[in-house]
């Protein structure tokens, strides 16, 4: 085999390799119409070309879904002691808390914005579908009869995603994905499910913020 033929070679099967690495979400993003947009906050930002996000003045939110990882409990489990267990019941739970908060910040922070929020579909509203996935809180309470205490440098992470569409027509504009850590601090901490949801309400507002500030500046984007 001679120097050209190799090197077309490993051209073609590092090619391979990129198309086969490329993000599930990238590739439905391009699927749908979306472009890929540079964001210096969020990880990921897809947005349909010359769609003009700023121009919407009233959004229609969807009740948020959330939903703990798939490991979570195991994961939990396997270091602590057989009466601070989490169970099931404490995944729906910490679901439908966090689905919740993230629902009722989305609403006060587009309202701060100047934003009004619609009750239903009609012309010149956004519909916006958020949802929370791979939800991981570090240190849940559970009862124990002896008095313990957790210490983390984090409360947890989440990857939050958000959808954008005209609320009659169902034209997608944009999507976000976005991988957070909840208090992503340099020193340990006391955990409780008090500063736990502290710290996600603080990680879901800032997102919220970043979201909007991407919203409006549509008219400046290249």
């Amino acid at each position: 085999m001679n120097l050209q033929t190799l090197f077309i070679l490993c051209v073609a099967v590092l090619g391979g390799t990129a198309l086969a690495a490329e993000p599930q979400a990238a590739s439905r993003a391009r699927d749908e119409g979306l472009v890929a947009v540079q964001s210096r906050n969020l990880d990921e930002l897809y947005l349909r070309p010359n769609a003009d996000l700023a121009g919407f003045r009233k959004v229609l939110i969807e009740p948020v879904r959330a939903e703990v990882s798939s490991d979570w409990m195991k994961s939990l489990n396997y270091s602590r002691s057989v009466s601070r267990l989490v169970r099931p019941e404490d995944a729906k739970r910490i679901e439908a808390e966090a689905a919740a908060s993230l629902e009722a910040i989305l609403a006060e922070n587009f309202k701060a914005r100047g934003y009004e929020i619609a009750t239903a579909a009609e012309p010149g509203v956004l519909r916006l579908s958020a949802s929370i996935a791979d939800l991981y809180v570090n240190a849940p309470d559970r009862y124990s009869p002896w008095n313990t205490k957790t210490f983390t440098r984090d409360a947890g992470q989440a990857t939050l995603l958000l959808e954008a569409r005209d609320a009659v027509t169902g034209a997608l504009f944009a999507r976000v994905v976005h991988h957070g850590k909840a208090r992503e601090i340099s020193r340990i901490s006391p955990a409780s499910d008090v500063s736990n949801r502290f710290w996600f309400d603080t990680l879901f507002k800032r997102w919220a913020s970043d979201c909007i500030a991407e919203f409006e500046a549509g008219r400046n984007r290249p």
